[in-house]
């Protein structure tokens, strides 16, 4: 072979490595960048989930801390109407709590145990109306509860323990469960 067209193919050769070397450098490059813009992606995605979530329980909390303030407006000998008014504003305060804590993300376990404290709420608020003619301590003191559980939560602290009526709530949500369950399967197989 001559010297001219061994050094061509020599330099060919280089040319090519040279142009693979490049070529690979920009791949790598793009993929970097392209990993670097998914991570920042997610970073945002995850930092607005966790805004709205706080913006929800801002906005359960503040439905709380309205009803604690309704709740003590409360006073013995009220008429029938002035009970049911009572009683219906307490109402659309807790809808308003339990709706906004609904949006909170991954916060399974908190929305559980919301839903438990707002039941007890639910039935203090009737029993305060409707049962009874002292101050609405039941109310006061449910509500009290799911402040404190939905403050746990927006710290980052363990959620308190469930209150008795809390627990009473959360057995009679699994028994409803547990008959719609036991209601499916028969409606499913008949035997």
């Amino acid at each position: 072979m001559e010297a001219e067209t061994l050094a061509g193919l020599i330099g060919f050769g280089g040319a090519v490595v040279g142009a693979g070397g490049a070529l690979l450098g920009a791949w790598l490059q793009q993929h970097h960048q392209a990993k670097t813009a998914r991570v920042e992606r997610e970073e945002a995605r995850a930092g607005l989930v966790e805004e709205r979530g706080r913006a929800a329980a801002e906005k359960a909390l503040a439905e709380l801390y309205r009803l604690r303030g309704h709740a003590v407006t409360w006073r013995g000998g009220m008429a029938a109407d002035e009970r049911n008014e009572w009683s219906r504003t307490s109402r659309n305060l807790i809808d308003a709590a339990d709706l906004n804590a609904a949006l909170i993300p991954k916060a399974d376990k908190l929305r559980v145990r919301l839903q438990d404290a707002l039941g007890a709420i639910r039935k203090s608020v009737h029993i305060d109306a409707h049962e009874s003619e002292h101050e609405a301590y039941l109310s006061t003191s449910d509500t009290e509860h799911a402040i404190a559980l939905l403050s746990a939560y927006m710290r980052g602290d363990t959620l308190p323990a469930p209150t008795v009526r809390e627990q009473r709530e959360g057995v009679e949500r699994d028994m409803r469960e547990a008959e719609w369950r036991e209601g499916e399967r028969t409606q499913i197989d008949p035997s």
